[in-house]
């Protein structure tokens, strides 16, 4: 993995900072504070992932700046010529990594900036390994990309079919990037369009019919944090308006009030739609798109890694309570599935593995479970007895059911096209999906 870090060196010697800055060069971007002053601004407001700090700035002590820097969620290095033990320990105790001597700093420096970078890495690898699972080389290679960058208050927009992980790459990045921090998710298709504002915002009590009491606002709860808008796509015009003026400013107002909120967060957006159709037809702000866009990654469908298939029918099979076996044939005839519904689908079908039959999964267990063919069936009932057995809202609810089934089916999983071939709005089209807990 190629080095790629962010550094801030607080030194007030001229040639200690430029020594300083020919070290770390081949590791990343290098900032400088030659003050306390400054190096407070630059830590309050900058992205590092190193910060390397003298203890004697002038007539100033650094010492106490090592609490804002670890605050912050910076790795902290103290490089000094000062040698105290009770300086020292006072250091370690605010949460310095390491205190190093300026002597032989050149061949001492690198080693614990490796060590830095080993860390990491290690840390990624072991979150793909336990937790985002696939063996696709152009998967890892992006997702390893994705692991060189720092995080902090920058942006990750995920696209990609329903089901195929973007909510978890959401926690990945927030995993590498500041765990301690808080992880707020919020889906915007799940939210009335009435109450989209308050959830991101919040409200003051008594702000509006049913505010009975002040409530904190997503934006405001992911401070310091990761934000992840799930199914972004879906917000209306009016909403992603105030959320650029927000994402800009730094600062909102919550509904009913006139006391702006600060938040700085990292934000991760997510869509199964294509933003740039939305875009064309004027339903999503292209301003909006280049803001949440500042990374952007797509996620391929299951059907076109099906390296992944066995990989991810053992990951399943180990976290059943109940134990079942998977045949060779049967293996070879879920791997040719198509898989619709992504790695979400495979996941619920593994879960009926172990529910059901005497544990031995075969090619006829997978036929039966995928319904590939579907068995034959007796006559379904005309309109009219059906209506008048079980209702009229019933029968259309049945309709509306099958009609989704069957466009997501044609499309492969994809919500943009089967919205298009089903001639209704997405709103209309996710109601659906929740009213009968489709799995998608």
């Amino acid at each position: 993995m190629k080095p790629s870090l962010s550094f801030l060196i607080i030194e007030d010697d001229k040639y200690a900072r430029l020594h300083l800055r020919e070290i770390l060069r081949p590791y990343g971007v290098v900032d400088e504070a030659p003050d306390l002053d400054l190096a407070r601004e630059r830590v309050m407001k900058g992205r590092y992932d190193i910060v390397i700090t003298d203890i004697e700035l002038g007539e100033d002590s650094g010492v106490d700046l090592i609490g804002l820097i670890v605050q912050k969620g910076f790795h902290c290095i103290v490089v000094s010529s000062y040698e105290c033990e009770t300086t020292i320990e006072r250091a370690y105790t605010l949460g310095a990594r390491h205190y190093l001597s300026k002597v032989k700093l050149k061949d001492q420096l690198p080693v614990y900036i490796r060590k830095f970078l080993d860390a990491r890495e290690a840390k990624f690898e072991r979150i793909l390994q336990e937790e985002f699972i696939t063996r696709d080389p152009s998967l890892l290679g992006e997702l390893r990309r994705l692991g060189e960058i720092n995080w902090k208050g920058q942006s990750l927009f995920i696209s990609g079919p329903t089901g195929t992980g973007k909510s978890l790459l959401g926690k990945l990045i927030h995993q590498l990037t500041h765990p301690e921090a808080n992880l707020v998710h919020l889906n915007c298709s799940e939210v009335a369009e009435n109450l989209l504002e308050s959830e991101l915002f919040g409200h003051e009590k008594g702000a509006f019919t049913g505010a009975d009491q002040k409530k904190d606002g997503k934006l405001k709860l992911a401070h310091g944090g990761t934000l992840f808008l799930d199914e972004v796509a879906t917000m209306p015009l009016s909403m992603q308006q105030k959320l650029l003026k927000a994402l800009d400013e730094k600062t909102f107002y919550p509904v009913g009030s006139s006391v702006p909120v600060k938040a700085e967060f990292t934000l991760v957006t997510a869509t199964c739609e294509d933003l740039r159709e939305k875009m064309a037809r004027k339903e999503f702000r292209e301003d909006l798109y280049h803001r949440i866009a500042g990374f952007r990654f797509h996620l391929k469908p299951l059907c076109e890694r099906p390296g992944d298939i066995e990989l991810l029918v053992k990951h399943f099979q180990k976290l059943s309570p109940r134990r079942f076996a998977v045949r060779p044939a049967a293996l070879a005839l879920l791997k040719k599935h198509s898989w619709p519904g992504n790695i979400r689908e495979l996941q619920k079908t593994c879960e009926r593995f172990s529910q059901g039959g005497a544990g031995i999964v075969d090619e006829n267990v997978v036929l039966e479970t995928l319904g590939m063919p579907t068995p034959p069936t007796a006559s379904a009932p005309n309109w009219e007895s059906q209506v008048f057995e079980e209702g009229l809202r019933s029968y259309i609810a049945s309709i509306e059911r099958r009609a989704v089934e069957e466009a997501l089916r044609r499309n492969g999983g994809k919500v943009t096209a089967s919205i298009k071939d089903l001639r209704i709005s997405s709103s209309a089209f996710y109601r659906i999906l929740q009213e009968h807990q489709l799995q998608l």
